[in-house]
């Protein structure tokens, strides 16, 4: 093999393919990246038995072949290269050696690597057919939910999000058994007639790192395509495919944990909410991250306590009729919604100060999110 490519490319590509050969690394030849050129084409391959990726593009190939190497080596290689064309050439010894053809540098990187025959297949089209969606909206789904997964492996099905087909429209549901991100998004939202997109089973359980990737590409054309095999989800963008197994397993029934018996409600301005709970938060407990909502008449106010620096207590105003109440949540729940809520003005509704809170945009019915309160520490 032997090729050349612009070196802004050539990174773009190998990050992407990287994020993917390194995440697990128990098997030795999953760290390796695969580059195949043939004719005028190179592909880019990864894969880490669950998840693939394969990226192609045209550029100059002198002689066909391939070679895997180690994703992460070549990949540091490349960014400390100059900003011209990178020339890589594979010997029948299984050894990838890169230049730069700047003029400014004189330096030669080997690489030993493995052959294409030992390198696993990375299946990158599904049995049916592709469907186009609104690559924005859906990007705008994923941001509203992903920071719910769950990082327990103990908890296998809450790794990733759960997509479902519901009426005219698709919801995405993320949840760590602590708090809970529910969005929805009509077809026309999405641009596809949904009578053509059809979602396996009842729904299905895409791992993060398949949305966490597709979070990364800049989408200059606004059409995503995703098509699905049984057991596997397929996405397709300009030169670039991703494909993944589903999450076995049955995800748990969200519409059950969603309250409907709220019996107080409170109105405040987000961007008021946000920065007293940042600011509240600087000497929180970090062991707990608890910050405490005292709820009374006008007023919100948000307190923290740390053992060791001090504390912190502020009142911001809010529209509220009810008890007073103290509510005590993890800060960092709160933040990590907060953020995502488009509307200048957000709901928090609640219960008492064991049940669940709701917390919801004012002109934001298509997004909700859950929280656990905390036991109040003393």
């Amino acid at each position: 093999m032997k090729c050349t490519i612009a070196k802004k490319k050539l990174v773009k590509y190998l990050s992407y393919a990287d994020t993917i050969a390194s995440s697990k690394t128990t098997i030795p030849v999953l760290s390796n990246i695969l580059l195949d050129a043939q004719g005028d084409t190179i592909s880019i391959l990864s894969s880490n038995l669950e998840t693939g990726i394969m990226i192609t593009d045209s550029i100059g190939v002198e002689e066909d072949g391939a070679l895997a190497v180690n994703g992460r080596k070549l990949l540091s290689i490349i960014r400390e290269l100059p900003d011209d064309d990178v020339t890589m050439h594979a010997d029948v010894n299984n050894r990838l050696t890169v230049r730069s053809a700047s003029t400014r540098i004189n330096a030669q990187f080997t690489i030993a690597g493995v052959s294409k025959e030992e390198f696993p297949e990375v299946k990158a089209q599904p049995e049916g057919e592709y469907i186009k969606i609104s690559a924005e909206s859906f990007k705008d789904m994923i941001r509203k939910v992903i920071f719910s997964i769950s990082s327990d492996e103990n908890k296998y099905a809450l790794t990733g999000i759960f997509l479902e087909k519901d009426d005219d429209g698709v919801n995405m549901v993320a949840t760590d058994g602590k708090r809970l991100s529910l969005v929805t998004r009509k077809g026309n939202s999405l641009g596809v007639a949904m009578d053509n997109f059809e979602i396996p089973h009842d729904g299905v359980i895409v791992p993060r790192i398949v949305f966490s990737e597709l979070m990364k590409y800049p989408f200059e054309e606004d059409t995503l395509e995703v098509g699905f095999s049984k057991n596997q989800i397929f996405f397709k963008y300009d030169n670039i495919r991703l494909a993944s197994n589903l999450i076995e397993g049955k995800y748990p029934e969200y519409r059950k944990i969603i309250p409907v018996d709220r019996v107080s409600s409170l109105s405040a301005e987000k961007m008021f909410l946000t920065q007293a709970i940042k600011r509240v938060s600087i000497l929180v407990d970090e062991s707990y991250n608890q910050i405490k909502l005292s709820i009374a008449g006008k007023g919100l106010t948000l307190s923290s306590q740390n053992p060791t620096l001090g504390g912190a207590i502020e009142e911001i105003p809010i529209k509220y009729e009810g008890e007073e109440i103290d509510i005590a949540l993890n800060y960092v729940y709160l933040i990590d919604c907060l953020k995502e809520i488009d509307s200048e003005n957000i709901t928090i509704d609640f219960k008492n100060a064991e049940r669940v809170i709701t917390i919801r945009g004012a002109d934001e019915k298509d997004y909700i999110n859950l929280i656990m309160p905390m036991k109040l520490n003393a």
